[in-house]
């Protein structure tokens, strides 16, 4: 799961269009850092979601470290510099994606969200409890 930090700011100094402009932006730059197997959905707001199936914990934290870089890198909006961070909550198993993966992922992201932004946090994929380390 990650969430963009900073994103409400862009709508209101800048107007609508020009946060979905933004939007639009780093929907591409998630899915230029993903495999052409994954899948990038926007789930609402400023939220997304990079489902990477058979990816190992290594290439989940490439990944992870990958939309960081891409997404923190500034945005032009009609001439315009705008800069948003991302904050990732990252779920990893072996098993099939279920719904205790993803609440997994959501709730490493909120804990990630409260505790500082911009970092990304690992869950335990067989636990809602998310595990306490950021990288």
């Amino acid at each position: 799961f990650c969430d963009l930090d900073h994103f409400k700011p862009v709508n209101d100094l800048h107007g609508h269009a020009a946060g979905d402009a933004v939007l639009c932006e780093v929907a591409r730059r998630i899915a230029g850092c993903v495999r052409a197997s994954d899948l990038v959905a926007r789930t609402g707001g400023d939220e997304f979601v990079v489902l990477a199936r058979g990816a190992t914990e290594g290439q989940a934290a490439a990944l992870a470290a990958r939309v960081r870089a891409a997404v923190t890198e500034p945005i032009d909006v009609d001439g315009t510099t705008v800069a948003v961070g991302i904050t990732i909550g990252v779920a990893h198993t072996p098993e099939p994606l279920s719904e205790l993966t993803l609440a997994g992922a959501d709730a490493a992201l909120m804990l990630a969200k409260a505790d500082d932004r911009g970092t990304v946090r690992w869950a335990q994929a067989t636990s809602e409890r998310p595990l306490t380390s950021t990288e």
